[in-house]
């Protein structure tokens, strides 16, 4: 009988990982770190100490117990979680944090599969010193569409469309039927095509489990912004600024993004500067002619303004205060576009606003939505009209409506279900 468990992502964003064990093996479907609905206990200016991060989330809920997987050397003492547990194998759908955050405390016994993609942008961040808490894992790189056995399971990895490169999601074949997982999707990127065709490849499934992330937060009416819409809005924006600096918050782990922003600066006569940190991603992940602070500098920045635009390295705020120091203009903007910090629910929001507005610099919010709206996932599901459908990553998953016979599944955390939706 194969056995389907939720341990992250269960009515809230984020945190995803899907069990699905069938005989003595098991198949581990992302590892994300989890994203509490509430105060998150490891904001800033907390940091866990070394080699204890692991124990420490563990002693307050913030990872899952899950038996016979994490590295024994990452645990405390006797702990049993560090006990051998059946043939288990990790698939990690993409590089962002809430999807493969707890992979480096997987037991390198333990294979983790991913995309080539994923495992160069997540090799990169390791490479500049922002790798994942733990360490590097046991990467598997896995070929698009090339199935893998693990035990009387076949493990199917699919390119879809998101803000990262390297998504995938994923069919699991087991002896009672196919899984689906989306990992994060999206229909309004440069590539839809590959999230249709991984409908079209989960047609007709037992069971679909798929991110719904857009349900219930209340996004404005009509088409999502593309990334046409983005690259617009950034090109129009440095035309505005005229003479003087602009700033800009984007996600370096958008690559497709930043390659775009070199070009649009570039055409209107500008360099982005990055943060040291974040240049030594983009160095590492292969980006050309990156620039950074450090070999820039305050100077050239006031000697002509117009001339850059600068991305900080903002980590915690602590060094928000330098801001102050730029050659800020009339018509200087800080353009947001899905950087740091990401949003109003996080904790350095607040306080970066609050400096935003202590020196005068208008926010404008340029960025593009990196999950399936509302109306493109019922697309989907009816697209794929599976037997079973399980919303997960979403703060509403009642949301998401189905058409007959689909049956819609809300789990609860860390109950085994059968692939029919029942309780085992």
């Amino acid at each position: 009988m194969t056995t389907v468990e939720f341990w992250g992502g269960v009515g809230l964003i984020g945190s995803s990982k899907i069990l699905v064990t069938e005989g003595s093996h098991r198949v581990l479907l992302d590892f994300g770190t989890d994203i509490p609905r509430e105060a998150d206990l490891f904001r800033p200016p907390v940091a866990p100490r070394t080699g204890r991060e692991l124990a420490h989330r563990l002693r307050v809920g913030a990872a899952p117990r899950i038996a016979g997987v994490y590295d024994p050397a990452q645990l405390d003492a006797g702990d049993a979680l560090g006990a051998a547990g059946p043939d288990t194998e990790v698939f990690i759908s993409h590089g962002h944090i809430d999807h493969c955050g707890l992979a480096g405390f997987v037991d390198p016994r333990i294979p983790v599969h991913a995309s080539p993609a994923t495992i160069a942008l997540l090799t990169a961040l390791s490479a500049a010193g922002d790798g994942l808490p733990g360490g590097d894992p046991a990467w598997q790189p896995l070929p698009d569409e090339t199935p893998v056995r693990v035990g009387p399971m076949a493990v199917e990895r699919i390119t879809v469309d998101h803000d990262t490169p390297g998504a995938s999601g994923y069919l699991v074949t087991t002896g009672d039927g196919v899984l689906a997982f989306t990992g994060d999707i999206r229909f309004h990127g440069r590539n839809p095509e590959r999230s249709w065709h991984f409908a079209e490849r989960a047609a007709g499934c037992d069971m679909l489990v798929t991110e719904g992330t857009a349900l219930g937060l209340g996004l404005p009416p009509g088409p999502p912004r593309t990334e046409d819409d983005v690259r617009a809005d950034f090109a129009a924006a440095l035309a505005a600024a005229d003479r003087d600096l602009v700033l800009l918050a984007l996600y370096p782990r958008d690559l497709e993004r930043v390659t775009e922003f070199l070009e649009v600066a570039a055409a209107a006569g500008r360099r982005i500067v990055w943060g040291d940190r974040t240049a030594a991603f983009l160095r590492e992940a292969g980006v050309p002619e990156v620039l950074p602070w450090s070999s820039v500098g305050l100077d050239a920045l006031r000697a002509e303004p117009g001339a850059f635009v600068y991305q900080p390295d903002l980590g915690d705020l602590s060094a928000i205060a330098d801001l102050g120091d730029l050659p800020l203009g009339p018509k200087t903007v800080w353009l947001h576009a899905n950087g740091e910090p990401l949003g109003p629910f996080e904790s350095r929001w607040e306080l970066f606003t609050e400096w935003l507005t202590a020196l005068d610099v208008p926010l404008l919010r340029i960025g593009s939505f990196g999950h399936a709206t509302a109306d493109d996932l019922h697309a989907f599901v009816h697209r794929v009209a599976p037997k079973v459908l399980v919303p997960i990553h979403t703060q509403a998953p009642d949301l998401l409506h189905p058409l007959p016979p689909t049956h819609r599944m809300i789990p609860d955390y860390a109950v085994p279900y059968r692939l029919d939706g029942s309780r085992a």
